[in-house]
């Protein structure tokens, strides 16, 4: 099912503490012109994926749902929280959040860009050949996804809670790269479910992503080094 490595990882943690992922929305219509995209919603095989992905998040007091303005990440996420409710968990949803959904893009022009290069986009945008002025370099970019996530994390109360991001396959990308070094190229595109992991720790938070593990810190939105 997809998904099951991100349900492999949230089965193997410490629920005394809690726990955050980001997610890639469940499967898709084609996106015919990605200026329309987030019009594009779930086919019937990605809301049942959803649901029996929701249903698989037992041995939580609270699951939390956030998801970006895209019309298949909302559907993805009410998809979830019809699992999950059937397990008797307390479940809330909330969005649109703009930071699950390329907040750093600042021009049209870069969608022009990526309806042109395809998966070649992200390796351009991680070398630096786009003009900052169309999008956020990508340090910039994966702090500002990142910082409500983590932000709500030290929430109160976050014994036993999940929170549930559902974005997209660049967020992932985004964060897969910067924060534990692993290159689309070499770990392949993000299939619909994939996500990343967040705990906090000691000194700052841990980033899991199926076999692999960073530390990182914040500090206003921004991170600093860290280390395990």
């Amino acid at each position: 099912m997809d998904g099951s490595e991100v349900l492999t990882s949230l089965n193997a943690i410490d629920r005394k503490m809690p726990c955050a992922v980001i997610v890639r929305h469940a499967a898709r219509y084609p996106i015919d012109d990605i200026r329309k995209s987030l019009e594009v919603g779930l086919t019937d095989e990605g809301m049942e994926d959803a649901r029996r992905f929701g249903s698989a998040l037992r041995g939580f007091n609270r699951v939390r749902f956030f998801h970006s303005p895209a019309v298949r990440c909302r559907e993805t996420a009410e998809s979830m929280r019809q699992g999950v409710e059937g397990n008797g968990t307390i479940t809330s949803l909330t969005g649109p959040e703009h930071n699950l959904c390329a907040p750093y893009l600042k021009e049209e022009a870069c969608l022009i860009k990526v309806a042109k290069d395809g998966k070649k986009f992200i390796r351009a945008w991680f070398e630096g050949r786009f003009n900052e002025d169309h999008i956020m370099g990508t340090s910039k970019a994966a702090d500002m996804v990142l910082s409500p996530i983590v932000d709500r994390l030290t929430e109160p109360g976050g014994k036993g809670r999940l929170d549930v991001h559902v974005s997209h396959d660049w967020e992932i990308n985004l964060l897969r790269e910067e924060l534990l070094g692993i290159r689309y190229e070499d770990a392949g595109w993000p299939p619909f479910l994939d996500g990343i992991l967040f705990q906090p720790n000691e000194s700052g938070f841990l980033a899991h992503y199926r076999s692999s593990v960073a530390p990182f810190c914040m500090v206003e939105a921004r991170r600093i080094e860290s280390s395990l």
